[in-house]
C-alpha cells in the first residue's frame, strides 16, 4: 500500500513499480556538461511531440527527492545528437581522422586503436568531445516538490545499433549558474525507453522514415538487453490530436551512493555490440 500511495502522490498509475533502486545504464559517448536550464527542447526539431515527465525517489524512503538536477539528451527523428552532428552520422566513434565534413569523400587513414590500447570486452564507449555548438533535444531541469519534472521534447529517433531512447542523469549537491546547473554528484545515469511495438510502428512515418537504415530493436540492443532497459520503459498515452504524447517514468535512486559505469556484456566496440550510444 505505501508504494501504491507513493505511485499515486507523484501522478503514476497505482501499480507503477516504485522504490526499487533502478539499475544503471551507460551515459554513451554524446553528453555534454553544461547543458541549458529549460523545459523546452525541441528548438524547432521535427518529430512526433512528446512531454516527458521524470519523477526521482530516494531508494531509502520512497520519498519523493526535490530540488535535484535532471540531464537529459536525445537524438532526433534522423539519429543525430547536438554537439555532435558529424560524429554522429559517421558511427561509434566519430570520423576516422583526416575525415573533412564538408568533402566527406577525402578521407584519412584508417583510425587505430584508441589511446592506451583497445576498448576492452565489457567496457562502455569511449567519450567525445563535441565539436559544434548546437543544443537542440538537450536540458536540464529542477525536480520540483514531487521529485518530478517534465520536458517539452519530440518522439527520439534511432541510430546504427541502438533502439529509441533518452538519456539522463540526476545530479544533487551542484549550484546553478550562468543558465545552468554545474558540477553535483551523479547518483543515476540512466535512459529512457517506450514500449516496442508502439516505437516500431511510429518510425513508420515521417520524419522518422527518411532515416533509411535498419532500426535497432529492443532485443538487438545491447544496452536494453544488458542494462536492464525493460525496467526502464516509460508509460506513454496520447494527448489528442497533433498534441502528441506523453511518456512517464519513475525511477528510484539512492542520492548518497556513486555507481560505477554500467557495462555491456560484449563490450563498446566488440561482439555482440553494435553501435554507439
Amino acid at each position: 500500500m505505501e508504494l501504491q500511495r507513493a505511485a499515486r502522490a507523484l501522478g503514476f498509475a497505482s501499480n507503477a513499480e516504485v522504490c526499487k533502486l533502478m539499475a544503471e545504464q551507460e551515459v554513451g559517448p554524446y553528453y555534454v556538461a553544461d547543458e541549458l536550464l529549460r523545459s523546452d527542447i525541441v528548438e524547432g526539431k521535427a518529430g512526433v511531440p512528446l512531454s516527458l515527465k521524470i519523477a526521482v525517489l530516494d531508494v531509502r524512503t520512497c520519498k519523493p527527492l526535490q530540488n535535484v538536477a535532471i540531464d537529459i539528451w536525445h537524438c532526433d527523428a534522423e539519429g543525430i545528437y547536438s554537439g555532435f552532428v558529424s560524429q554522429s552520422m559517421m558511427g561509434p566513434g566519430g570520423p576516422p581522422p583526416g575525415f573533412d565534413a564538408q568533402h566527406p569523400d577525402r578521407q584519412g587513414p584508417p583510425p587505430g586503436p584508441p589511446p592506451g590500447g583497445p576498448v576492452g570486452r565489457g567496457g562502455p564507449p569511449p567519450q567525445n568531445h563535441p565539436t559544434d555548438k548546437l543544443t537542440f533535444l538537450r536540458g536540464i531541469q529542477m525536480t520540483d516538490a514531487d521529485g518530478a519534472v517534465r520536458f517539452r521534447t519530440v518522439f527520439p529517433g534511432f541510430y546504427m545499433g541502438r533502439t529509441n531512447h533518452i538519456h539522463f542523469k540526476v545530479r544533487l549537491g551542484g549550484h546553478v549558474g550562468d543558465k545552468t546547473y554545474a558540477a553535483g554528484h551523479i547518483s543515476h545515469t540512466g535512459q529512457v525507453f517506450f514500449p516496442e511495438e508502439f516505437a516500431a510502428k511510429l518510425m513508420e512515418h515521417e520524419p522518422y522514415s527518411r532515416h533509411k537504415i535498419h532500426r535497432t530493436t529492443q532485443s538487438e540492443d545491447d544496452v536494453f538487453g544488458d542494462q536492464h532497459g525493460e525496467l526502464s520503459i516509460a508509460r506513454l498515452k496520447p494527448l489528442g490530436d497533433a498534441a502528441g504524447y506523453e511518456a512517464e517514468l519513475v525511477t528510484a535512486v539512492d542520492p548518497t551512493a556513486t555507481p560505477g559505469p554500467a557495462e555491456r556484456r560484449g563490450g563498446f566496440g566488440g561482439p555482440p555490440a553494435q553501435g554507439h550510444s
